[in-house]
């Protein structure tokens, strides 16, 4: 029945996708956007639903066939390859599969954990160290996920919670979140940064660079991370003591071994690009430039080898991120975004003259819109980021103050089919860490800390002068 399920979505969005190919509903938008439209709204529901457990590269593929049959050149169905946000991606990527082949990820969660006397805070107070230790050396939250949720499901054992339970929600879900929310704070800590860089006006995206990144964003998704931790700890905390011995992580350490030569290598690399990352300003190197000659480097000390090049990464993911970033440049050309810019700009205008409701009304439109655009809300991002021109240029609100919006969507959840590291998360741990009201209750956290962390950040941007 699951199955069949997902074939009927797929077969819904393919029916609501012909009824606009062939009736052309949209008055104002010319044929040629009709038919983009329609070829999108298809590979969403290849997209959202996957049946047969289908790659996302099957409505990709959909998405650059379309454009292609439909008159855009391929200079714009794939312009989201020849992005500088797909070459920081594809080295980042390498990045997380070195944490994992090395161990040194591994290593870096347990002398965290190792570094402090058992309690229920002192665990959220790890998850918290370790989210920000390995956001700051690779962006695949994937990988982040693959090395801290098995842990984070020891430990769930180690502290003898039952499986599902307040207690069980608590340590998973904290560590779930902490492979999401700290690193989104700078343009390298997350897959969002290269995304939203890539969907950003050319005029746009000068503006976004590591260092402003980190000035505008870091403070609200410090702010996001501890209050989200601090309202999990209340609603989730066992009432018992965690009742695990001190020395338990340190043997879990001491069992890694003493630190090897390709560890040694990896984290010399990895910390040397981030601080060129950082010190861009300085040297004038780009970030993309940076990753791919940390790339050289992995490569020629052999940490990654020849087999490795082809299966060290996703590159359906790859494949995925490159088409949803081509869509901002598909829309464009054909004529989509032209079409939905005046629909959308007098009402987002006239909040605009006051940023915090602006901020409010732009991050809940995309939470509603996220019931629907499963995928992260890349395509709302692609159709309507072109509004952020006449925002910036009309009232001083800088791009990366509206994408505040966008990034508090892509990472939202309320229920767990909306949020793919969820379901990855769900996977790994076999459905053991949290049951579905935790989620809930995380969302709502969520949201919680969304709202107070864009209320306490209005005067700080006020004040280094992004919005005027």
């Amino acid at each position: 029945m699951f199955k069949d399920t997902r074939v009927l979505g797929v077969a819904a969005f393919a029916l609501i996708g012909l009824f606009i190919g062939i009736a052309k509903p949209f008055v104002g938008l010319p044929a040629q956007g009709h038919f983009i439209m329609a070829t999108v709204i298809a590979a969403l529901g290849f997209w959202i639903f996957r049946p047969g457990g289908l790659p996302f590269s099957a409505g990709c593929s959909l998405i650059l066939a379309g454009g292609l049959i439909f008159g855009l050149k391929y200079d714009v169905v794939a312009s989201g390859f020849v992005s500088s946000a797909v070459w920081v991606l594809i080295p980042a990527l390498y990045f997380g599969f070195i944490l994992q082949k090395t161990g040194l990820g591994k290593r870096i969660a347990y002398l965290v954990l190792k570094s402090f006397k058992p309690s229920w805070l002192s665990m959220a107070f790890s998850w918290f160290i370790i989210g920000i230790a390995l956001s700051a050396l690779t962006p695949s939250i994937t990988v982040r996920i693959a090395i801290v949720m098995p842990i984070a499901l020891s430990v769930v054992e180690a502290c003898k919670q039952e499986y599902r339970s307040k207690g069980s929600a608590f340590i998973a879900l904290l560590a779930w979140a902490m492979c999401l929310f700290p690193g989104t704070g700078w343009l390298t800590g997350s897959l969002s940064g290269p995304i939203i860089l890539g969907f950003l006006p050319p005029e746009l995206k000068p503006m976004a660079t590591f260092e402003a990144w980190f000035q505008i964003l870091a403070l609200p998704w410090l702010l996001i991370t501890v209050i989200f931790t601090v309202l999990v700890y209340f609603i989730m905390k066992p009432k018992e003591a965690i009742g695990i011995p001190r020395d338990t992580f340190e043997k879990e350490y001491a069992d890694l071994g003493p630190i090897r030569r390709e560890e040694i290598i990896a984290i010399i690399v990895l910390v040397g690009s981030l601080v060129m990352f950082s010190t861009e300003r300085i040297h004038h190197i780009p970030t993309a430039a940076t990753a791919l000659a940390a790339l050289f480097l992995l490569i020629m000390f052999k940490l990654i080898t020849v087999p490795e090049i082809s299966s060290g990464i996703n590159w359906d993911v790859v494949m995925f991120f490159g088409v949803a970033i081509s869509l901002q440049t598909i829309f464009v050309a054909s004529q989509v975004s032209g079409w939905i810019e005046p629909i959308l700009r007098p009402s987002l205008l006239s909040l605009a003259s006051n940023p915090l409701i602006f901020l409010l009304v732009a991050t809940f439109g995309i939470m509603l819109i996220r019931f629907i655009d499963v995928p992260w809300g890349f395509s709302t991002a692609a159709l309507t980021i072109t509004v952020l021109i006449p925002i910036y240029t009309q009232f001083g609100i800088h791009p990366l103050v509206s994408s505040m919006a966008y990034l508090i969507g892509i990472n939202f959840v309320l229920l767990n089919y909306q949020q793919p590291f969820i379901l990855i998360s769900e996977g790994i741990m076999q459905n053991r860490g949290w049951a579905p009201v935790h989620v809930t209750l995380a969302g709502v956290a969520y949201i919680i800390a969304a709202v107070i962390a864009l209320l306490v950040s209005m005067p700080y941007w006020r004040m280094i002068g992004v919005i005027q």
